[in-house]
């Protein structure tokens, strides 16, 4: 039997599947459709200055593919593209990759048991060439950290100056010896602020919410700490452990439920620590949050708070009412002017698929099946959609450790079920309503308790109903568990048809005259033969 496999992005979700495709099934009927020129998902996309990794190196790698040669104990975001190509070479993918191609629909065809897709391809003219293809299997690596978020706020478009985002940063503008409006202060602007602050002659930033910040410590590898890594077996693995198992651990014993003692521990020592580093008490009422540490995702950084209180920087708290051509107008009736807009609001995090018209069987739109609350068995499938996959789906985010140990998980999960349907010749599975409706109950009556859910704020983890979709509510070692082997008795097969019965009565009335046929000639031979 034979699989053709399609998988959308060639960040770290849709490489990973393609390794374990040829790695464990030795599959290599599938095609990565990337719609930038160039793979790395996420660190292709964002260039700004400072962008960086808030995990450390050594856990922000494949397991199975561990880097010894990180400069840094968090590395900057060229070096992080730099170990997802060099990975997609030595095994081989590159001549999988279609760049430049954009995945527009797909659409279930239940006759053939397959997937039609509907691609657009950027010619280099930037002529957009419209293409069909084909794939028994649909596989989403498409992430949720490529598409940035526009706010709505009135007259963004009217401003005359460069206006940039975090997610689409344009290296050709200068923003030296301007004054630069930053909006937005989570971990986009934290990492973008103080590296414009030298730089820029006055530097507005615009806060809705403030954020926990901690110290990142960072530092340079030495080379012989390289040399232990590469050559003494076990060390770095030993050393990637460590990094997780920490933060499994902090999470099991509570640190993310509000009103425990490590969550209230750490909430005031957090607080102690922001004040130490803020010397003016009216900055320390606006930077210090009044919400449980990690109900918004904690921002690593050593040089924010020192960059918010630099002479040159303004924090404005006000909420912006609108934007005109020369600046922007909060809602206490100052207009700041500046000449440049930064606009570091994050990334559209609800949409796990992006634009991509994803229909099912009967017709079933994946968009209007989910609506405001995106789930999936697993946060990988769901029910209506055979054959279709989302790696790092509703629910399998992670606010605590490394999307990439989830990743992985999905990856092998994933690859368990094509080899069962290979093995059984199944053409198609798809996960049961029953079993996807108690997986999801399971998981909103697990996050009640969450910071995530019950910390107090407004973040990029809820959806507009206040539900948090985003978010696996456990640690990453029950997900391990979870999906180590799929439960088969929770998907419906599509079995090869076997022969209709028509087909088997016609195939004996031909055997039967074949046979009487063949006697008839032997007997008539015999006759004229004496």
């Amino acid at each position: 039997m034979h699989l053709s496999v399609a998988i959308i992005g060639a960040g770290a979700s849709g490489l990973c599947a393609a390794i374990q495709l040829k790695k464990k099934l030795g599959l290599t009927s599938f095609t990565i459709y990337e719609k930038s020129p160039d793979l790395g998902g996420t660190w292709f996309d964002n260039k700004y200055p400072g962008c960086a990794c808030d995990v450390a190196s050594h856990l922000y790698s494949y397991s199975f593919e561990l880097n010894p040669d990180w400069s840094q104990a968090f590395s900057p975001a060229d070096e992080i593209r730099e170990y997802f190509a060099s990975v997609a070479r030595k095994y081989g993918l590159i001549e999988h990759i279609r760049f430049r191609t954009e995945v527009v629909s797909a659409r279930w065809d239940a006759e053939q048991n397959l997937w039609r897709l509907k691609l657009n391809i950027a010619g280099d003219n930037g002529v957009i060439k419209e293409v069909d293809a084909t794939a028994n299997i649909l596989l989403s690596g498409v992430g949720g950290l490529n598409r940035p978020y526009y706010p709505e706020i009135p007259g963004l478009n009217d401003f005359k100056g460069p206006t940039l985002h975090t997610a689409m940063w344009d290296r050709d503008v200068s923003l030296k010896g301007k004054r630069v409006g930053v909006i937005g202060n989570a971990a986009s602007g934290a990492q973008l602020i103080p590296e414009l602050v030298p730089i820029t002659e006055k530097l507005v930033v615009f806060q809705r919410t403030p954020n926990w910040v901690l110290p990142r410590n960072n530092y340079e590898h030495p080379n012989f700490l390289k040399i232990i890594f590469r050559y003494i077996p076990g060390v770095q693995t030993l050393w990637r452990t460590i990094l997780f198992a920490r933060r499994d651990l902090l999470f099991g014993l509570g640190a993310f439920r509000p009103g425990g003692i490590i969550s209230k521990y750490a909430t005031a020592q957090f607080a102690k620590l922001m004040k130490d580093q803020i010397k003016d008490p009216e900055l320390q009422k606006k930077l210090i949050p009044n919400y449980a540490v990690g109900c918004k995702r904690v921002v690593l950084s050593s040089d924010y708070l020192p960059a918010i209180q630099d002479p040159k920087t303004v924090l404005v708290t006000d909420p912006i009412s609108r934007i005109d051509e020369y600046g922007v107008v909060t809602a206490d009736g100052n207009r700041h002017d500046v000449d440049a807009l930064v606009l570091a609001t994050g990334f559209v995090t609800q949409d796990p698929i992006g634009h991509i018209d994803v229909e099912g069987r009967d017709g079933l739109k994946l968009k209007a099946r989910w609506g405001n609350d995106a789930e999936a068995y697993l946060g990988m499938t769901v029910s209506g959609f055979p054959n279709f996959y989302v790696i790092l789906g509703p629910h399998s985010g992670l606010g605590h450790s490394s999307v990439l140990t989830m990743i992985e998980c999905q990856v092998n999960y994933i690859v368990q079920m094509i080899s069962t349907q290979l093995a059984t010749k199944t053409l198609a599975v798809e996960v049961r309503p029953e079993a996807l409706q108690a997986f999801t109950e399971k998981i909103y009556k697990a996050m009640e308790t969450t910071t995530w859910n019950a910390g107090g704020c407004r973040s990029w983890y809820k959806n507009r109903s206040g539900k948090v979709t985003a978010l696996w509510p456990h640690t990453v070692f029950w997900y391990w568990v979870q999906t180590f082997r799929p439960k088969y008795r929770d998907f419906k097969p599509v079995m090869k048809p076997p022969r209709s019965i028509v087909y088997h009565i016609l195939t004996v009335i031909l055997a039967i005259g074949l046979l009487r046929r063949y006697t008839l000639e032997k007997i008539a031979g015999y006759w004229i033969s004496y």
